[in-house]
């Protein structure tokens, strides 16, 4: 799959699940924040970027750190 395709995928799950987390309470929207930006951190391990397609990892991390970001202003 090309990072267009990709970034395509990642962009429509985004509105999903932002969606999907503004109808949740606000301490649930911080938890879910905290632990989002947990996996960002562990996405972001080197060990991800060996034997992986560069564009398509870096468009990954992109996505999630914008994700990350989203998420934390709901909280």
């Amino acid at each position: 799959m090309n990072a267009q395709s990709m970034l395509g995928m990642f962009h429509a799950q985004e509105l999903l699940l932002v969606s999907l987390i503004r109808a949740l309470p606000p301490e649930t929207r911080r938890r879910i924040a905290d632990e989002f930006q947990q996996q960002v951190e562990l996405a972001e391990a080197p060990h991800l970027s060996a034997g992986h397609e560069r564009e398509t990892t870096e468009a990954f991390k992109a996505h999630i750190r914008k994700l990350s970001i989203l998420l934390a202003s709901f909280s």
